[in-house]
């Protein structure tokens, strides 16, 4: 208390002397403060009366930790029948035992000390105080007391074979031994095994709390994966078609991809992949182990081949002319009526005058035996070789009749080909078979009119072949 003789005290001001900080101060009357370490402090108070005069006061004070108090356990558990040891790490100081049921604290030995031996009935709370003068800590410990234990295992079941599985019993015990039907015992204290049996089994455990005991089993049946197999990988040519085989162990399957197969829901479809594809065959078994098992096969398909005959062209009878072919590495030409060997991409025909046209058919052979066709027309000349030169074209861009151009017939080589207008200019000039004039000169379509047109070739004899006369642009 603070007295004055004159007037009233009506300041006060105190420094709690704590090292740790500079907010240790206040300038209420009666004050409170929380030291957070050990120390020695020097409390000072200072005071002022409404005279103001002047006093002030230091006194020192110790501050002291808490006892140390460590519990080995918060909470636990045990059967009725168990007896417990507390146990407890103290400092200095004096120890003692409470609890919130007085009945269970007739049931301690050792009570006042650091490991007191108890055997409740019922749960109970422990609550441990450590007084080193004056200094007091606390601390509780729960122990949950149960009159037995009990283990559930659950309902028997199937896994499929290789899998494995996680024995999962339902209980408040703190130990568990395992052991098999087949004699395997599960190492180790463990509540959750893994276990992965490769024939039915039965498991067995002995859950253990203290004194109390119980036991369950469950049967544990394992079931074959459906099985699904399928023919090996096969190629195919483009366009062709092929039958896929599989076998399966199961209730059910499916094919995938299916939309280039007929007969999808058959373990025997037909396959007409476009390119290569690899096809799975899924096997279900809805009786058992229902997880799919797939096989897959592969068709591969060769590349396309485009078989090109050459353009249909004209011969004189018995004289030769030679044909030519493309797209493949091997060569079959049909019918072999005048051809000197069918069998190679390049033969020569020469034809009777017997024959008007004949219509050859030539298969382009490729890898793996893959081909593709094309025809071309040779029409018999019954006169000898000559240059053909039509009387007039239409060069209007409509795809019909838009260029003009020699046709040989019995015709080698050809030399040039030539158009001139009306004044003698060159406008058009080529020696390549097949190429033509379609009308223009630098770029520049020509006008209607009358042109003049010179042809030369030479024979398969090499004798010349000269033509010339006019033709008409028509437009």
């Amino acid at each position: 208390a603070t007295t004055t003789q004159y007037g009233v005290v009506n300041s006060w001001r105190w420094d709690l002397g704590d090292l740790t900080t500079a907010a240790d101060t206040s300038r209420r009357k009666d004050t409170a403060w929380k030291y957070t370490t050990p120390q020695t402090v020097q409390v000072k108070l200072v005071t002022t009366n409404s005279k103001g005069c002047i006093d002030s006061i230091t006194k020192p004070i110790i501050i002291r930790d808490k006892p140390l108090v460590n519990l080995a356990f918060r909470d636990t558990l045990i059967c009725s029948i168990d007896t417990l040891t507390l146990r407890s790490t103290i400092g200095n100081g004096t120890v003692s035992w409470t609890t919130d049921r007085p009945a269970s604290l007739a049931r301690m030995l050792n009570i006042n000390t650091p490991n007191p031996i108890v055997y409740p009935v019922d749960t109970t709370r422990y609550f441990i105080t450590i007084n080193d003068n004056g200094c007091i800590n606390t601390d509780t410990v729960t122990v949950n007391v149960l009159d037995f234990i009990d283990v559930e295992l659950g309902l028997d079941t199937s896994i499929c074979r290789t899998d494995q599985f996680t024995l999962s019993p339902v209980s408040d015990a703190l130990s568990y031994q395992w052991t098999t039907s087949t004699g395997v015992i599960i190492p180790g204290n463990i509540k959750y095994p893994i276990v992965q049996p490769l024939v039915n089994t039965m498991y067995y455990v002995t859950a253990n709390l203290g004194y109390c005991q119980d036991r369950d089993s469950v049967f544990v049946k394992v079931l074959p994966y459906p099985q699904a197999t399928v023919r090996s990988d096969t190629t195919i040519c483009f366009g062709d078609r092929v039958q896929l085989g599989g076998s399966i162990v199961g209730a059910a399957f499916n094919w995938s991809p299916s939309s280039s197969l007929i007969n999808a829901n058959t373990l025997f479809p037909i396959a007409g992949p476009s390119r290569t594809t690899q096809y799975i065959l899924t096997a279900i078994d809805t009786l058992g182990c229902n997880k799919p098992v797939r096989d897959t096969v592969t068709i591969f398909v060769t590349q396309p081949l485009t078989a090109y005959a050459g353009r249909d062209t004209f011969v004189v009878a018995g004289r030769p002319v030679q044909l030519s072919a493309e797209g493949g590495t091997n060569y079959l030409w049909t019918p072999t009526t005048g051809l000197d060997n069918p069998t190679i991409a390049s033969p020569i025909v020469t034809l009777p005058e017997t024959i008007d046209s004949i219509r050859y058919i030539v298969r382009a052979i490729g890898a793996g035996g893959c081909y593709d066709e094309d025809d071309v027309i040779v029409r018999v000349f019954k006169t000898g070789p000559d240059l053909f030169v039509p009387s007039a074209f239409t060069p209007n861009g409509d795809g019909r009749n838009d260029i003009i151009r020699p046709v040989g017939v019995g015709v080698a080589t050809l030399q040039y080909f030539r158009i001139y207008n009306r004044w003698g200019q060159l406008l058009f000039s080529t020696n390549q078979t097949g190429k033509g004039w379609d009308g223009t000169f630098n770029g520049t379509s020509q006008p209607p009119g009358t042109y003049v047109f010179e042809a030369v070739g030479t024979d398969q004899l090499g004798n010349r072949i000269y033509k010339k006369g006019t033709i008409v642009l028509i437009r």
